[in-house]
C-alpha cells in the first residue's frame, strides 16, 4: 500500500490478514494469493538461486586457477627452497633411535615386558632396511640378538634428512683437533676409498664407566648422499652398543656427528649437530645408590 504526504510517497507495510496463528504460520508459508513460498516468487526465488550459482562458480573457478598455477610451480620430489633458502636450513639435525616419550629410557632388566617395547619398536623400524644389504651385512646390534637389550642396549645415531644436502669431508691429515682420540684412530686405518662418511663420536657426560662399542663401525657411507627423496631411501645409521651399563644410575650418551658442513651448537635453545640419550637400567641386584634423576 502507497500513501503521500506532502508530495512524498512512502511505502508502508499492510497489517496482516485477520485470521488465528495457526493460519497465519501457513500463510507465510505459502501465501496462494501472492503464490509466494516463504515470502518470495518463484520468480525472486528464481534469480536469488541464479546470483548465488554464478557467485560459487565463479569463486570456484578462480580458486581452480589458483591452485593449478601454484601447482604447476611444485616439484613433485623436491621442495621449492632447498638448503639455505628453505626453514629447516642446510646443518641437519642428529637423531637417535629407538624413541622414548620420557626424559629417559627406563628399564628393568628383571622385567622383559618393561624393555620389550622398545626391541619391537627397533623390529618395525628395521623392517624396511630387510631388502637392504647394506644392513643385511651387519653384525651385532640387530634382531638376532635383540638389539642387545637389556644387558648391552643399542642405540641408532642418523643425520636427518635434508633434500640436496651432500657432506664435506674432512682430509685424513686435517681432522678437527677436538675429534676423539679412538675417532681419529679409527678414520686413520680406513683405506682412503672408506674415508669419505660422516662420522659418529658418542661419550659419557658424566663418566660411570659405560663401554662404548660399535660394531658397524663409525662412519655414514658417502654414498648415500645427497638425499634426493628416491623412493626406497633409507637412511645410514650407526650402532653404538653401551656394553654392560652401570645399574640403577642415570646415563647420558651424547653422540655427535663430523662433517665439515654440520655444525655443532651446544646451546640448550637451538641445540644442532648432536643428540643426547638418557638411559637407566634398574636391577635387583646392584648396591650401588640410585641417581636422582634431572
Amino acid at each position: 500500500m502507497a500513501s503521500k504526504a506532502n508530495g512524498v510517497e512512502e511505502w508502508v507495510r499492510a497489517p496482516p490478514p485477520p485470521g488465528t496463528c495457526f493460519s497465519r504460520m501457513m500463510n507465510a508459508i505459502y501465501n496462494p494469493e501472492e503464490h509466494s513460498f516463504l515470502g518470495r516468487t518463484p520468480k525472486r526465488w528464481g534469480i536469488v538461486l541464479t546470483f548465488y550459482l554464478v557467485f560459487y562458480a565463479v569463486l570456484a573457478l578462480m580458486f581452480a586457477l589458483c591452485m593449478g598455477g601454484l601447482y604447476l610451480t611444485l616439484e613433485p620430489k623436491r621442495p621449492t627452497y632447498l638448503l639455505h633458502e628453505s626453514l629447516i636450513g642446510a646443518n641437519p639435525g642428529v637423531a637417535s633411535r629407538p624413541l622414548y616419550e620420557t626424559p629417559v629410557l627406563r628399564y628393568s632388566v628383571d622385567n622383559s615386558s618393561a624393555y620389550q617395547p622398545y626391541v619391537q619398536q627397533l623390529e618395525e623400524f628395521f623392517q624396511p632396511y630387510m631388502a637392504d644389504r647394506w644392513y643385511t651385512s651387519k653384525k651385532g646390534c640387530t634382531a638376532e640378538d635383540h638389539y642387545g637389550f637389556p644387558e648391552n642396549p643399542c642405540i641408532f645415531i642418523k643425520v636427518n634428512k635434508i633434500i640436496g644436502w651432500k657432506p664435506e669431508y674432512y682430509d685424513v691429515n686435517e681432522l678437527p683437533a677436538d675429534m676423539p682420540e679412538d675417532l681419529v684412530e679409527y678414520i686413520q686405518k680406513l683405506d682412503a676409498t672408506q674415508q669419505q662418511q660422516v662420522w659418529v663420536s658418542c661419550l659419557e657426560e658424566k663418566a660411570n664407566d659405560t663401554k662404548l662399542e660399535y660394531p658397524w663401525g663409525q662412519g655414514l657411507p658417502g654414498s648415500f648422499y645427497p638425499f634426493t627423496n628416491d623412493q626406497g631411501y633409507r637412511s645410514p645409521l650407526v650402532a653404538v652398543r653401551l656394553s654392560s651399563p652401570a645399574h640403577n644410575l642415570n646415563i647420558v650418551i651424547r653422540c655427535r656427528a663430523w662433517a665439515k658442513n654440520i655444525i655443532q651448537n651446544k646451546s640448550l635453545k637451538e641445540p644442532s649437530g648432536y643428540t643426547r640419550f638418557q638411559l637407566y637400567v634398574e636391577a635387583n641386584d646392584s648396591a650401588n645408590d640410585t641417581e636422582v634423576l634431572t
